[in-house]
């Protein structure tokens, strides 16, 4: 008890000899406009689960697709110049926008670049998930975090959002069968 009365008289001691004055708060005047935040560039990577006219998910984010939107191909070694119609669901696809997203479930923003990856394995991955949306016939998947990709296997953590049900799924790239929280499917 000694020792905290002693600690307790040392801070306020060490406070009242203080040098630092302090300034009472600035108060912001209503006529001054407020400061626009500048926006960060920012990247998401990942797989289409859902295409609708205007918007694509892509892991857990809808991105509003605006008509000046500039899509490409990119196979890693060149990139060409794609169209919206090339977009569907299952591919792998790098999404540049402005942050921050909308806080809301799935998050939301707007795509300024879509990069649809062509690569080898990425087009593996793809044709590998898009087996297993038209088998499960999910038309509504939401990805719950970047899948994983080892041992020539993708997983990753998903929602049903017609079945509100949260499952594991980890798919074979080459034979496409997959289980879905343990229970084996083809």
């Amino acid at each position: 008890m000694k020792k905290w009365s002693l600690f307790l008289a040392s801070i306020l001691l060490l406070a009242a000899c203080s040098n630092e004055e302090t300034e009472p708060a600035k108060t912001k005047e209503k006529d001054e406009p407020e400061m626009a935040v500048e926006q960060k560039s920012m990247t998401e990577e990942g797989f289409i689960t859902q295409v609708d006219g205007e918007s694509i998910l892509v892991n857990n984010i809808y991105f509003s697709i605006p008509e000046d939107v500039n899509v490409q191909l990119s196979d890693g070694a060149k990139t060409t110049e794609g169209v919206i119609r090339d977009i569907r669901t299952g591919m792998k696809v790098s999404m540049d926008y402005q942050g921050p997203l909308a806080e809301s479930f799935p998050m939301q923003g707007e795509a300024e670049t879509i990069t649809i990856l062509t690569d080898e394995d990425s087009v593996k991955q793809s044709e590998a998930l898009e087996a297993f949306i038209n088998g499960e016939q999910l038309p509504k998947l939401i990805m719950m975090g970047q899948p994983i990709v080892r041992d020539n296997e993708i997983g990753f953590l998903f929602s049903n959002m017609e079945a509100g049900k949260m499952s594991e799924v980890r798919i074979d790239l080459d034979t496409h069968e997959y289980t879905i929280s343990g229970e084996l499917n083809e």
